[in-house]
């Protein structure tokens, strides 16, 4: 995709003027106000039910992220978004951004390329033991590529339609050697 086609967004909130700056690699959550947000959410534990990675900063920072429902043009897919439009209140009631430390900087740039080497992807959510492209697992295989210690935390599930092992944002943010940059959350 190129960038060109992206269109201008929306004035930004006040937040995300004051947002310290972001470097390719970085790790953006969110929490959508979505009901199916709310489910990932408390099924996955953790403050957030969603993630994606900064893949650009300049002319803007943009984010990669394998969603269903972000663009109603470009549903269940790998989507580049801008950071504003990511944590805009539409689709974020609680964002936070974080450094994987444990990567040095040539290997954030490495993950990031990869992360954003899947823009146009579906979107499939399936356990961990078959083909998966979703938030997390599309930021935990391109890490893995450059450090193959990566493990986060899979939680097991046994509900109605998911049986298996996935992987949430919870495992993330939990993860060992990150730096939280900023959060900032609209609900109480």
């Amino acid at each position: 995709m190129a960038l060109a086609s992206l269109q201008p967004q929306p004035s930004v909130s006040a937040p995300v003027r004051s947002l310290p700056p972001v470097e390719n690699g970085d790790w953006v959550f969110r929490l959508g106000p979505s009901r199916e947000s709310r489910l990932i959410q408390q099924v996955g534990g953790g403050d957030y039910s969603h993630i994606g990675m900064i893949v650009s900063t300049s002319p803007q920072a943009l984010v990669a992220h394998a969603t269903t429902d972000d663009d109603p043009e470009r549903p269940d897919q790998v989507l580049l978004s801008p950071l504003t439009e990511f944590v805009d209140p539409r689709h974020a009631r609680a964002f936070a951004i974080a450094r994987p430390d444990f990567l040095d900087a040539e290997q954030r740039l490495q993950v990031s390329a990869a992360v954003r080497d899947e823009v146009g992807q579906p979107f499939l959510l399936e356990p961990r033991n078959l083909a998966h492209r979703y938030c997390t697992t599309l930021l935990a295989d391109a890490i893995r590529m450059q450090h193959p210690g990566f493990d986060p935390q899979w939680q097991r599930l046994d509900l109605p339609v998911f049986h298996g092992e996935y992987l949430f944002p919870r495992a993330f943010a939990e993860y060992p050697g990150i730096t939280w940059l900023y959060r900032y959350s609209i609900v109480e």
